[in-house]
């Protein structure tokens, strides 16, 4: 009852509806996929299915870059100027300009791993294939949607086109000869709404044509948190990366599929509070830190029991999942997931301490210092226990990082708290 009675008093209508549609979006961006894995998997064979999920792997990179950190300071830029219409327009075309010209930048990196990467040098069209989601990510403005908190719409759209995206690689994915394609689908189905939704945005939220602004204040907010998604890329991306220097295309396949499983668990958990959250926490702290720090241990109460729940449901359950999903090689896989079944509750909170702490209290500037510690941390483990224990030696970095950032995160927040 008591846990009832806070969730009652932290929430809103408004909370609930951003919270479940969110999660939609997630579901789409993610569960969605995951649930023809079982299929993509059979058609193309684990060893294809590895190498699809390492070009993923590698322009998640180039993802970062093209984002910048927009998805947070961007959103609260217009979380606190959305009844100004002049300020939105300034703040939505700095971050639409911005964004194009680090699109361009990001081939050009591509470009330059052609000649310097093997894995890329051996099958460009594969990875240029991978990197043309990152179009969809310039014209999508989720950061717009969550700031104005109108995320219902546009999340029930994104779900309609990603599941005729996933029917389509259903329908045209069909042999190992057709790896290629599966990327390609996936990638021009989020151009597809990241288009549609742009246009969207211009016509309902009145926010005129094409207009070349550079705001150098909106750009310099988010460099702090660009370089802390970076170092936050180095473990929870860095594993694979690695791990695809010692390993088997067939391992790779195997430890992909745990990898987009537990993501999906992990997203499908964290994503839509996270984001939901922010722009009510941006609005308390910029009352007062207390009212800020308040909410936050409200909200912490509520979600660490339901999160132990949820994660040890994962690994009671990780014989039925892997099954499920993935089929082949069960044993290996199913020890994979159960190692990685504490991960949700460990990002959820590691996240909540950064994004709706250090963000939240615009401390931007100490978010760099968190992922670059615990992101190099993270890369030389890596390198020392990836070539003696491979796979598991990957979780176990990946597990150990969440704890790490949730340490570090939560020792800045308190200290500022305190002062």
């Amino acid at each position: 009852m008591k846990l009832i009675s806070i969730y009652k008093r932290i929430s809103s209508q408004s909370l609930y509806v951003n919270i479940a549609s969110l999660g939609i979006v997630q579901i789409a961006n993610y569960i969605i996929p995951i649930l023809i894995i079982p299929f993509v998997i059979r058609a193309l064979g684990i060893e294809m299915f590895g190498k699809a999920s390492y070009a993923q792997n590698i322009v998640s990179y180039l993802t970062i870059l093209v984002n910048f950190g927009f998805d947070y300071s961007a959103t609260q830029d217009v979380a606190l100027n959305r009844d100004n219409a002049e300020n939105l327009r300034r703040v939505f075309w700095t971050v639409i300009n911005f964004k194009s010209v680090l699109l361009l930048l990001s081939f050009v990196i591509l470009g330059v791993l052609y000649f310097a990467s093997f894995k890329v040098g051996e099958d460009p069209l594969l990875y240029l294939y991978a990197a043309l989601i990152n179009v969809g990510f310039v014209f999508f403005p989720n950061w717009f949607f969550q700031g104005m908190e109108k995320m219902a719409k546009m999340s029930l759209f994104n779900f309609v086109v990603k599941f005729v995206g996933s029917m389509l690689v259903v329908l045209a994915v069909s042999s190992p000869a057709d790896y290629r394609l599966y990327l390609l689908i996936l990638s021009l189905t989020f151009v597809f709404v990241g288009i549609a939704a742009f246009f969207y945005v211009l016509s309902r939220f009145d926010l005129g044509m094409y207009e070349c602004l550079l705001d150098k204040t909106v750009v310099g907010k988010c460099i702090p948190i660009f370089f802390n998604t970076l170092f936050a890329s180095l473990y929870t991306m860095s594993g694979m990366t690695i791990l695809g220097l010692y390993v088997s295309d067939m391992e790779l396949g195997i430890y992909g599929g745990v990898y987009k499983i537990i993501m999906a668990f992990v997203v499908l958990a964290s994503m839509p509070i996270n984001v939901a959250v922010f722009p009510m926490m941006s609005r308390e702290f910029d009352k007062s830190r207390q009212c800020g720090f308040r909410l936050m241990k409200k909200i912490a109460k509520v979600l660490f029991p339901i999160m132990l729940i949820y994660c040890a449901c994962i690994c009671w359950l990780s014989p039925q999942i892997v099954h499920l999903f993935l089929g082949e090689n069960v044993d290996k896989s199913v020890f994979y997931l159960r190692l990685f079944s504490l991960l949700p509750m460990l990002v959820v909170f590691a996240s909540f301490l950064t994004v709706q702490g250090l963000y939240g209290m615009r401390l931007q500037k100490y978010a760099p210092w968190v992922g670059g510690i615990v992101g190099l941390t993270s890369v030389v483990g890596n390198f020392i226990v990836i070539p003696v224990y491979g796979s598991c030696g990957a979780i176990a970095i990946y597990v150990g990082a969440e704890i790490l950032e949730m340490l570090l995160s939560g020792m800045f927040v308190l200290n500022y708290i305190s002062r």
